[in-house]
């Protein structure tokens, strides 16, 4: 099941999605971490895009462990850009003083794209 759950699919040369759908526990997590982080290494990514749109809710703890995965893909060279925050993900990540501001965040996955397209 944990193998469905951190689907890293590549878009283009040194592209990649990883859209994340459900609930996010601890487990699933630290398991994010590992395969982002061996799937950008197989993929020779640039870039990955965190699709969020499927995630209906984000604590300090599961917030803070999606912080980890972004600063250890950075230490491997891949810049993350953060899509599809629901407005109740929102409200409850501005409410409990979750800093989003070092982060590159797009209104959508085809917003997202498109600018990551562009640049290449």
């Amino acid at each position: 099941f944990l193998e469905l759950s951190v689907p890293v699919v590549p878009l283009a040369k040194g592209m990649a999605i990883l859209p994340l759908i459900g609930n996010i526990d601890m487990e699933r997590a630290n398991y994010l971490m590992e395969e982002a982080l061996k799937s950008a290494n197989r993929l020779q990514l640039q870039r990955l895009i965190v699709d969020l749109s499927g995630v209906y809710i984000i604590d300090t703890m599961i917030a803070d462990g999606i912080f980890k995965v972004i600063d250890a893909l950075k230490l491997l060279g891949v810049e993350t850009v953060l899509t599809g925050i629901r407005p109740e993900v929102a409200q409850t990540v501005v409410s409990v003083g979750i800093d989003f501001n070092n982060l590159t965040i797009k209104s959508s996955l085809q917003k997202a794209i498109e600018d990551l397209l562009i640049r290449v």
